[in-house]
């Protein structure tokens, strides 16, 4: 028994049915985008260039701006935080690091440390 035959004429359906779908879908949209407005519509307003200019581009950049400011003022009014030269103030993080802290990770014996290791790669990486 053959079973190729109903594969390839599903297949060649499918593609039919594709190619049809596509080919219908170009024609047909642009037939909708050059739709005239209906008469009895009032007839829009001219917006020249620089009101085009204002409503899509300097009012977005404005509200970005002012955003950016207002999320950017409070480090600006406060400490201005470490300057080269100064000693380190803050606690020492370890991200990824063990989740008692660093001072966890001196209570470990070289043993342990060994037996976490054995078997893997860097990132996780198995060898």
């Amino acid at each position: 028994m053959n079973h190729k035959a109903p594969q390839s004429r599903h297949l060649l359906r499918r593609a039919v049915l594709t190619v049809l779908t596509a080919l219908v879908t170009v024609v047909a949209l642009p037939a909708v985008a050059s739709a005239d407005t209906p008469a009895a519509w009032e007839k829009a307003p001219h917006v020249s260039g620089l009101d085009y200019l204002v409503v899509l581009v300097l009012i977005p950049g404005g509200i970005a701006l002012l955003i950016s400011l207002l999320v950017s003022l409070p480090s600006m009014i406060h400490d201005r935080g470490y300057e080269p030269g100064q000693s380190w103030r803050a606690e020492p993080e370890w991200f990824g690091g063990p989740q008692k802290g660093v001072g966890a990770a001196e209570e470990l014996s070289p043993e342990q440390i060994e037996s976490a290791e054995t078997g893997r790669g860097g990132t996780s990486g198995q060898w």
